[in-house]
């Protein structure tokens, strides 16, 4: 079902699961444009070398502040005017990809942060921004729904929505945030009667990136040591898979799965679905 994906903005992918699938998707002859952290500029020139077309913005620059290491929330009334900006220069954008993320591994009680600032950046780029970004673009896509192009907003939460654990205190919260954030904005979208936008939950499940590379050891020696500890998938059998569900799609009129989960996600997914789900519709508050 990529086929109705033509002009993507991905945020979060100098690196990792967000570089990849720029990749992947420039690779299927999209219009992609990234962004990134400004101290990250130079990964994203070389990957707007290795592909002739893709556009890229930096975050934190004039030309995108956003998601930052030094986002400042008294700085939030330029959101719309960033936001403009890309509208000016991709008007037929029809695609947005929250995937930028951060992880912190803390243990409160033993070894607690020396102070806010790092909680307060992992709450602001995994949940606050994500949502923020969401509203700001929210309006152009389902205009553009409206107007006959399908649209779709990616919203990355994890496997750790669903299945928390003590290594990550806050990720798993952030997480589980947007999780609840992309269904009642789902709900929302429903009320409009417009089915050519789709709001689509990315589930990755733990995967082989450098979002928890520093601190990895820690994980596995908490978990036993390397032999005993969960091992990541392969970063390329992750987009494999993401993209083979992409395709599948869920109905022939080119929509898209509300959640798109694989391995341990994609069981994430199916719990909420099998049992959550069918209590919230069973209260009437969802369809």
């Amino acid at each position: 079902m990529s086929e109705r994906i033509r002009t993507i903005l991905i945020l979060g992918a100098a690196k990792g699961i967000g570089e990849a699938m720029a990749r992947r998707f420039h690779h299927l002859g999209k219009t992609v444009i990234v962004t990134g952290r400004q101290v990250e500029e130079d990964q994203l020139a070389q990957l707007a070398e290795d592909l002739p077309g893709l556009e890229y913005r930096v975050v934190g620059s004039s030309q995108f502040n956003l998601l930052s290491d030094e986002w400042d929330l008294t700085h939030l009334e330029t959101l719309g005017t960033q936001v403009q900006r890309i509208l000016t220069d991709f008007p037929t954008l029809d695609t947005v990809f929250v995937n930028a993320g951060i992880q912190s591994h803390y243990q409160l009680f033993q070894d607690p942060p020396p102070d806010h600032a790092d909680v307060l950046a992992e709450l602001m780029t995994n949940l606050a921004a994500p949502i923020l970004v969401a509203h700001a673009f929210a309006h152009h896509l389902l205009a553009q729904a409206r107007a006959g192009t399908p649209t779709t907003l990616f919203l990355t939460s994890s496997s750790l929505a669903y299945f928390p654990v003590a290594f990550y205190p806050v990720y798993c919260a952030t997480k589980a945030g947007i999780a609840a954030f992309t269904k009642s904005l789902r709900a929302q979208l429903q009320e409009t009667g417009c089915a050519a936008m789709n709001i689509v939950e990315v589930v990755p499940p733990y995967v082989d990136t450098e979002l928890n590379a520093a601190h990895r050891w820690q994980t596995d020696r908490l978990q036993g040591g390397p032999d005993k500890a969960v091992q990541p998938m392969p970063l390329e059998q992750y987009i494999d898979q993401f993209f083979r569900a992409l395709q599948a799609g869920k109905g022939p009129d080119g929509s898209l799965r509300e959640e798109i989960g694989v391995g341990f996600g994609a069981r994430g997914a199916e719990v909420w679905r099998d049992g959550w789900q069918r209590l919230l519709r069973a209260s009437g508050m969802a369809e």
